[in-house]
């Protein structure tokens, strides 16, 4: 009897005291999931997967920099380790916390439709990137959780998917709605002019990668051309740029590495020959500035080598200031924004003809010179001394000007390269290297085998150097 009482009076007991307590609440976990923070953590995954893992096997495979052998020829060029984190954290980091933070959005009260649109171009860059790196990609069954294989979309319609994303999200912004503010929106503060801006930018870059193998898109460019003037990104305070500080756990992923690993001193990225010789020819004074001597050169000597020559103490290395801790990760710039109106005019697809062009490719060269540093009366100069654009050398000119660009940027890069002519015309030209797997350029970068393993739907029979949709 007394023993049943007791186990009466403790029932009561903790019915009583603990039946309005959070006891059982895990401090540690978040009942409800805050769009602005994970907007935050998707920003942040995808600059440290552009500025780290994906700098290794683009920046290298594509002969940008050159890895002195260090590395050897399989892993620099076709470092899957790399290659498949990237591919994994860019499905799991990046869009599925975009996915999530647009569904709450879609269903809050009132809807916050300038978050739900920051959401969505940070969604349209990510999906960009990757399509454009991979080519067939998950895309409408993808980051949703409810499809244990999504199928993998053509690029084309990746890529047209891109454009109806980017259009969305423009019919969203609204001065009265609620944005995603600092510090959570790392690369505007919320400001909803300019990531209008960034959208309207983003959208013109993925209609001109398209518009050769579909012609039909030249129309979308002169709309887009035809806006007010600043409807696009219009000086260096719009550029999309995710800040990096000189601070433990918050420095740009490329110093991190050499800090951690080479003891601070640069000794993996070294000045590959493609881009040295293109700097050479046109007696650009970019060349110490992209470049250092290397530690046993003669002063102001500058040595590069090919993909598989080993480096010697005098090779030039890429230079440590565009390695430095607090170097932002830039996702769209003035200079680009610049170079590809010129693009733009220059193809007949906006009014103006050549002459317009030239003054946006001055101007555009202009502005890339100072953002590596370049003085103010050097870059003036050399903008000024360029050559004209003729009916026979614009796609050239302007090809050369936007790889260089886009040094800093390997995955834009690398598009650009592909993108700048015919096959075996590109700008740079190259060649394969000694040794290397595939008997072209390689062109693509590979799914990951958890991918081929998991999923049936992966495409399968494709090399390194078989062709993508976009790369006529």
């Amino acid at each position: 009897m007394k023993k049943r009482l007791l186990t009466l009076l403790l029932g009561l007991c903790l019915t009583g005291c603990f039946q309005d307590s959070d006891i059982n609440i895990d401090p540690n976990r978040s009942a409800a999931a805050d769009p602005a923070l994970l907007f935050t953590g998707a920003a942040t995954q995808l600059s440290l997967l552009r500025a780290g893992e994906l700098t290794w096997p683009v920046a290298l495979s594509t002969q940008m920099w050159a890895s002195g052998a260090r590395w050897g020829l399989q892993q620099a060029q076709y470092d899957q380790a790399r290659i498949r984190s990237a591919w994994g954290r860019t499905y799991t980091d990046v869009l599925k916390n975009l996915m999530v933070a647009i569904e709450l959005g879609e269903n809050a009260t009132p809807k916050p439709q300038n978050t739900i649109a920051q959401c969505q171009i940070l969604m349209a860059q990510a999906y960009a990137q990757t399509t454009l790196l991979w080519g067939d990609i998950p895309f409408s069954e993808a980051a949703t959780g409810r499809v244990d294989f999504p199928k993998f979309d053509a690029q084309a319609d990746v890529l047209n998917g891109i454009i109806f994303l980017l259009d969305d999200a423009l019919s969203r912004i609204d001065a009265g709605s609620r944005a995603i503010r600092a510090p959570n929106d790392p690369f505007y503060g919320g400001d909803m002019t300019k990531w209008k801006k960034f959208a309207q930018s983003l959208k013109l870059r993925t209609l001109l990668t398209m518009v050769d193998a579909d012609p039909g898109k030249a129309a979308a460019i002169a709309q887009l051309m035809a806006l007010p003037a600043g409807s696009m990104i219009a000086g260096a305070a719009d550029n999309a740029r995710f800040p990096f500080f000189n601070q433990p756990g918050r420095q740009n992923p490329r110093f991190s590495f050499t800090a951690i690993f080479r003891g601070g001193v640069q000794s993996d990225w070294y000045a590959s020959k493609p881009v040295y010789d293109l700097l050479v020819s046109l007696n650009d004074p970019r060349i110490p500035y992209f470049f250092q001597p290397g530690p046993g050169a003669a002063p102001g000597q500058f040595v590069a080598i090919n993909s598989v020559e080993t480096y010697t103490a005098a090779t030039s290395l890429v230079n440590m200031n565009l390695l430095r801790a607090d170097l932002p990760e830039v996702l769209f710039s003035h200079s680009e924004q610049l170079l590809l109106e010129a693009e733009a005019i220059a193809r007949g697809f906006a009014p103006g003809g050549l002459a317009a062009a030239e003054v946006r490719y001055r101007e555009g060269v202009r502005q890339s010179l100072l953002s590596f540093g370049v003085p103010e009366a050097q870059t003036a100069a050399y903008a000024a001394a360029l050559p004209a654009l003729t009916p026979e050398n614009y796609r050239q000119q302007l090809g050369q000007q936007q790889y260089l660009d886009l040094f800093m940027r390997p995955v834009e890069g690398w598009v650009q390269q592909r993108r700048s002519g015919p096959e075996g015309g590109e700008v740079p030209a190259m060649t394969p290297p000694t040794g290397a797997p595939v008997n072209k350029l390689i062109r693509r970068l590979l799914y990951r085998s958890e991918e081929i393993n998991s999923n049936p739907n992966t495409p399968s029979g494709l090399q390194l150097d078989t062709k993508m949709w976009f790369d006529q």
